[in-house]
């Protein structure tokens, strides 16, 4: 009989505990209710979804904070910058540039936090964490991930849709302690449990891991974005590059990058289809099951 993946029998046991430690809350919160003279206490935690999907506030991913920008350039940094967002949606940022692949990092950060009420500690080894997010374990991707995470810690946004709206960090904290020729690095990372104001029940969508791992950065801005569309409608060419972030000067590069886009998100099994009209409208019909997926 095959042997458990000892990385994998670490983490099916701390997600055991966690969940231990939720449930323990919870009854403490229960107990502090029901009595007049017991301080109150609440658990403020993310909604949980399952281990294939990935969630992520929609307010946020209709919007150019996470950029599709070019690896090679350095990331300019923004203060108070207003970032184009779709409808009604209005977000200011001050802070380095964030691209897709910090996108990927907080998915990933998110997607541990929803084992443990929001404002405490979650631990995690710098190995589980790279090859959770499908990169290289070596030396340089490791510096790679603990700047993505300083990035994030960083930040300072508002968000603002209506009546809903959110203003603070994306992540809390971020401790970390450097061991030489260690890959066992244990980091603890923190949210601000505010952060729940962009969960709301409508207001984020689940996402499918797999196929986003397999796309580029174009391509994975446009995966989150038509996930949180049902039944998405057509938007011109040039609404779309303002959107994603893109720096590609002429509107005729990026509409070919934008086709190479498509046709990769057609390839993984998310669209059924797309098409750009002579008025430069892209159309795009997404599969049923993905669909069900972002409304489950």
């Amino acid at each position: 009989m095959a042997q458990t993946d000892p990385l994998q029998r670490k983490l099916k046991q701390a997600e055991k505990s966690l969940k231990e430690k939720i449930s323990r809350r919870e009854k403490t919160a229960t107990q502090a209710a029901a009595s007049p003279t017991a301080k109150s206490a609440s658990v403020v935690q993310l909604p949980l979804w399952g281990e294939e999907r990935r969630g992520v506030p929609n307010d946020l991913v209709r919007s150019a904070l996470f950029t599709v920008g070019n690896k090679r350039n350095k990331r300019s940094y923004l203060k108070e910058a207003i970032i184009a967002a779709l409808g009604d949606v209005r977000i200011t940022y001050t802070g380095e540039e964030l691209r897709q692949d910090d996108e990927d990092v907080f998915l990933q950060i998110l997607h541990l936090a929803r084992l443990t009420p929001l404002g405490e500690l979650v631990e995690v080894t710098a190995y589980a964490l790279l090859k959770s997010l499908g990169w290289p374990t070596d030396g340089r991707t490791y510096a790679r991930l603990k700047k993505s995470l300083i990035r994030l810690k960083a930040t300072s946004l508002s968000v603002s849709n209506g009546p809903r709206g959110y203003s603070g960090s994306l992540i809390r904290s971020f401790e970390w302690r450097d061991m030489e020729h260690q890959q066992s690095r244990t980091w603890k990372i923190c949210l601000e449990p505010r952060i729940i104001a962009l969960f709301g029940h409508v207001a984020y969508t689940q996402i499918v891991w797999e196929q986003r791992q397999q796309l580029g950065p174009l391509a994975k801005w446009l995966h989150s974005f038509y996930f949180t569309h049902a039944n998405p409608y057509a938007l011109k060419v040039k609404t779309l590059k303002t959107l994603c972030g893109s720096t590609v000067k002429d509107l005729y590069k990026f509409r070919q990058n934008l086709k190479n886009a498509l046709a990769e998100l057609e390839n993984v099994g998310f669209l059924d289809s797309w098409r750009i009209d002579q008025n430069d409208n892209v159309h795009v019909v997404r599969i049923a099951t993905s669909r069900k997926l972002s409304q489950s």
